[in-house]
């Protein structure tokens, strides 16, 4: 991992600062919504109070205003809201007397002919609802944390211990299955294996269940009140069979969710109840298309049977007003405490995104590390390097990973070439950059000494190349480097760096070549007018026939020795060559000899030409040939220690 300079740094500890308040926020604004959870449930629980009594009125009086009431006599909910929403704007000066209200009532609905209200539709999406529930699935078993824990769970039969512990006789104090004795200790464990965990979970069963069977008993008797409903022009016999259906549906549901209630460790599924509660949402759909036309027809009674209608709930409302009153002080009091607190969460989550802003601006600066990291891995992509790549570190901007190409870290397991080959790359890419705020564009003067130790023959390639590109920038002036020395001991990599093409040297006037000679403790410089070293010619033809090399290196490698034996040894142009092949080795000859051409003893930012293991053998073939075809197959031999 490393990280650019100080600046980034600061930046990074500016970051965690803002991080730490962010993560305090949102620790607060979790509370807040713990504390607005809490207020709800106590408006619940009021509600819930308000809410029996009123339905004890409902089913006192439903009955005999049972057309006035139609749609609210099924739900507790619906006649609460309506009740509460009644309260909330009513006359209590227009309240008549009971005996007064049914004369009223049974005026206004005397007539057949009368406009009915639609019967209620079926939220399909709220009754799927119980259908994914997680409980479903859920194994519910007790505590692990015990021996008694863990033979119950192999065994599975924690529903079997659990009815069991009902007939434990404490006084006899033996098992109720084997009647063998029990001793306290493993009683009370028993127990303890139910924790309140096991509670908990049995609570949410039961409650779900009971809320399943409440949900579903309400929409089979919203059905039941239409098949009773007796409208004349309403065929409520169609609705029949699909009662029915659903009906039987629910009753294996509710089997199941019994089976799971006396066996919480069991899983289970439950028929779905989509198909069929969409086919009897059509059927009330077209029952209210025909209650609605009809509606329109009839308006002679509308007005009194609406009249009776709000006179009634005025009279429900005055048999409540003292428990209205008191949930609707109850529930302002809660909803002004539940505004205020979501008035915070606001501003706190307003807080939060300006904190996430400062932190994408100080993010944009830290993103510079990123182009480093594309360059580092186009240098090892290019020249086929498997060993490891570079990944900006998405926990901690501004710094690298170093990864192995599977993905994993490759902390603790760089070799010393590799540890040695990504600080050169380090060093490389910082040579263009800096530490500091300012300082790219300063003069630098470069000094490398021996950047290839522990390195193998292809990183060993790599480095030259790079290094060639550092004294390209330094003999052209640009990009600030005004000097560079190298130091080495290995003479393959003096050849690769100091190697300009054929024919071709340094000026005297911007290179010096020396050696560095140590006796007796006596350290000399010696001076030469040209490069001292010899040619690596035999080097090339080593490499090229122990095949260690990389494919890439390899094509490279023959291109110097043809280039080298042909033009500057032997004087010829071997690309007369291709004339001496036919068909496709003629092709693959033509081939090799133009990439050869086209290529270059350094590796430039758009070389993108890569070879397969497949290839790099048929143009080893066709290296071969070339010695043969134009008379030199016994150089070949020699050279590769190998017969034609």
């Amino acid at each position: 991992m490393f990280t650019l300079g100080q600046d980034s740094i600061e930046a990074q500890e500016k970051l965690e600062l803002l991080r730490n308040d962010n993560q305090n926020k949102q620790n607060s604004i979790d509370t807040k919504n713990d504390t607005i959870k809490k207020f709800d449930n106590e408006i619940e629980d009021q509600k819930n109070v308000v809410l029996e009594k009123s339905w004890k009125l409902q089913q006192s009086i439903g009955e005999s205003f049972s057309n006035a009431l139609v749609g609210y006599r099924n739900s507790k909910k619906k006649f609460f809201e309506k009740c509460i929403s009644t309260y909330m704007d009513w006359d209590k000066k227009a309240v008549v007397k009971l005996d007064e209200l049914k004369s009223k009532y049974d005026m206004a609905y005397s007539d057949d002919s009368a406009i009915h209200s639609t019967f209620p539709t079926i939220n399909i999406s709220e009754s799927l609802k119980f259908e994914q529930s997680d409980l479903l699935q859920k194994v519910i078993t007790g505590s692990k944390d015990s021996p008694v824990g863990l033979v119950i769970d192999v065994l599975k039969n924690s529903d079997w211990v659990r009815q069991g512990i009902d007939y434990i006789d404490t006084d006899a104090n033996q098992c109720p299955f084997c009647q063998q004795e029990m001793t306290e200790e493993l009683q009370q464990e028993i127990r303890n294996y139910f924790d309140e965990t096991y509670e908990l979970d049995c609570q949410s069963l039961n409650s779900f269940i009971n809320k399943y069977v409440e949900h579903y008993n309400e929409i089979l008797g919203d059905l039941k009140n239409i098949l009773e409903t007796d409208i004349s022009f309403i065929d409520v016999s169609r609705l029949e069979p699909e009662y029915q259906l659903f009906n039987s549906l629910f009753k294996l549901n509710a089997e199941e969710l019994e089976r799971k209630k006396d066996s919480p460790s069991s899983k289970i599924s439950l028929e779905s109840f989509e198909y069929r509660l969409e086919k009897i949402a059509t059927i009330i759909d077209s029952f209210n298309e025909s209650i609605i036309t009809n509606n329109e027809i009839v308006k002679n009674k509308n007005r009194e049977q609406k009249n009776c209608s709000e006179l009634l709930w005025f009279y429900i409302v005055s048999e409540l007003e003292e428990d209205l009153k008191a949930y609707s002080v109850f529930f302002n009091g809660k909803k002004k405490a539940i505004d205020s607190v979501s008035n915070k969460i606001v501003t706190l989550n307003i807080e939060i995104t300006e904190n996430k802003k400062q932190m994408e601006d100080i993010e944009e600066l830290l993103t510079s590390v990123a182009p480093t990291v594309t360059e580092i891995n186009k240098i090892l992509e290019r020249f086929d390097f498997k060993g490891f790549y570079l990944e900006e570190n998405k926990q901690q901007k501004g710094t690298y990973l170093i990864l192995r190409e599977d993905g994993t870290n490759a902390k603790g397991t760089l070799s010393e070439g590799e540890y040695n080959f990504i600080t050169f790359l380090y060093f490389y890419y910082l040579i263009y950059g800096s530490q500091e705020k300012t300082g790219i564009t300063s003069d630098k003067i470069i000094v490398i000494d021996d950047p290839i130790s522990s390195l193998d023959s292809n990183v060993l390639f790599i480095v030259s190349t790079l290094v060639k590109n550092l004294l390209k920038d330094c003999r052209n002036n640009i990009n600030g480097i005004i000097q560079t020395f190298i130091l080495t001991h290995n003479v393959y990599f003096h050849k690769e760096v100091t190697f300009l093409g054929s024919g071709k040297e340094f000026s005297s006037k911007e290179v010096l070549f020396g050696i560095v000679r140590k006796k007796d403790n006596v350290t000399t410089f010696l001076e030469y007018d040209k490069n001292p070293i010899e040619s690596t010619y035999q080097l090339l033809w080593r490499e090229l026939a122990e095949g260690k090399t990389s494919t890439m290196t390899a094509f490279n490698t023959m291109r110097r020795i043809l280039e080298y034996y042909f033009k500057i040894i032997g004087d010829m142009d071997y690309e007369k060559c291709i004339d001496e092949f036919d068909g496709n080795d003629k092709i693959v000859c033509k081939a090799l000899v133009s990439c050869i051409n086209d290529g270059s003893h350094f590796i430039s930012d758009d070389f993108v030409i890569t070879f397969d293991e497949e290839n790099i053998d048929n143009y080893k073939r066709i290296f071969k040939l070339i010695f043969e075809r134009l008379g030199h197959k016994t150089h070949y031999e020699m050279m590769m220690k190998t017969k034609i």
